[in-house]
């Protein structure tokens, strides 16, 4: 299995692992179990309805037709027989995923697998070192292998939710290596612990909040946790 680079918004590397022939065909065959299965239901609740009106039946068996590009423009890159195998699709340059690029996606599954029983999108994911068949190619993304203890988790990324207004400018006062760190203290607050128990704060979330707010030069009534959540969503807000 071949590794791929994305650099995020902060500029920094994160080494991922593509997903290779036989993880893909895999998610194919369990996407391909659920849209059957989804038929099988529908026809048989259909069947005792069924007057001739042939509207009735496309109605039910769309969402069978735009199954690939609905689950990765609203589940994040994902389908899923995705999900279950812990795959996704991303943009190569990094950036968000588009509905542009997931049509894209889907338009090319006619070449890539209708057409050919998936023999093109295999023989291409096999040759392009950046495991991409012609859909990827045409929509300038790649399908990664998601590892839980490596990858995006060891940097300050975090999602931010469409509309986001920030609540710290001077958020921009931190560096990318101060993020880092008060990701991981989050990371280590959350777990359970003795003071969660007494209803103390942790003293790690304490000392951490006191010393980002003397570099920031700032005040918050936020606790520590919120505080620290609030802080790397303004971050990735400002530099994304």
């Amino acid at each position: 299995m071949s590794n791929f680079n994305i650099e995020t918004t902060q500029n920094v590397n994160i080494e991922f692992r593509l997903a290779d022939v036989s993880d893909r065909i895999m998610s194919y065959l369990l996407d391909l179990f659920i849209i059957i299965s989804y038929c099988i239901v529908m026809l048989l609740m259909l069947i005792p309805f069924y007057d001739g009106y042939h509207w009735t039946v496309l109605l039910f068996f769309t969402p069978a037709v735009f199954y690939d590009l609905l689950c990765e423009l609203f589940l994040n890159g994902q389908s899923f027989g995705k999900m279950i195998l812990k795959l996704r699709v991303v943009k190569t340059d990094g950036t968000e995923l588009s509905f542009g690029a997931c049509l894209l996606r889907w338009i090319f599954r006619i070449i890539d697998i209708g057409l050919t029983n998936g023999l093109v999108a295999a023989v291409m994911i096999m040759v392009n070192n950046k495991g991409q068949r012609v859909g990827d190619i045409a929509a300038k993304t790649t399908v990664l292998k998601l590892n839980p203890q490596q990858g995006i988790n060891k940097t300050a990324y975090m999602e931010v939710e469409e509309g986001y207004k920030p609540m710290y400018p001077e958020v921009e006062r931190l560096s990318e290596r101060d993020m880092q760190a008060i990701k991981e203290v989050l990371t280590i607050i959350r777990k359970p612990s003795s003071y969660a128990n007494v209803g103390a704060p942790h003293p790690l979330a304490v000392k951490t909040k006191e010393l980002v707010l003397k570099k920031m030069n700032v005040e918050t009534k936020q606790p520590a946790a919120q505080f620290f959540r609030t802080l790397l969503k303004d971050y990735n807000y400002f530099n994304r």
